[in-house]
């Protein structure tokens, strides 16, 4: 009866799990989701960064986008005609302009 009784307790305990296998078990994991939780918050940072950086480009080329126009606008032709016309006395005359605007001066004028 006794190794009857002692066959039994071998068969029900089995392999038991020890508890510092447990604890080795817990801190593995638990290092894994805090190294998880930091990748999560490095990436929403990088979000953050990045829409920051979209935003300020977008700005920068409203930016050159007005500059432009407000270059092409000073640079053009009537308001140059009339300043040199007005300002500094300059005298156009019609044949010395061409269709596109530009002024023509022959060989011959610039002597």
């Amino acid at each position: 009866m006794n190794s009857l009784n002692r066959n039994i307790k071998e068969k029900k305990t089995g392999k038991k799990i020890s508890v510092f296998y447990v604890l080795i078990g817990f801190f593995v994991f638990a290092f894994i989701i805090g190294i998880y939780i930091n990748n999560v918050l490095i990436v929403n940072e990088l979000t953050v960064n990045n829409n920051n950086i979209k935003e300020s480009f977008d700005k920068e080329m409203q930016k050159n986008d007005m500059l432009r126009s407000e270059m092409e606008k000073l640079s053009s032709y009537e308001r140059i005609r009339v300043i040199a016309t007005e300002e500094l006395e300059l005298k156009f005359f019609d044949f010395a302009i061409n269709d596109s605007n530009y002024l023509v001066v022959g060989k011959s004028d610039l002597q």
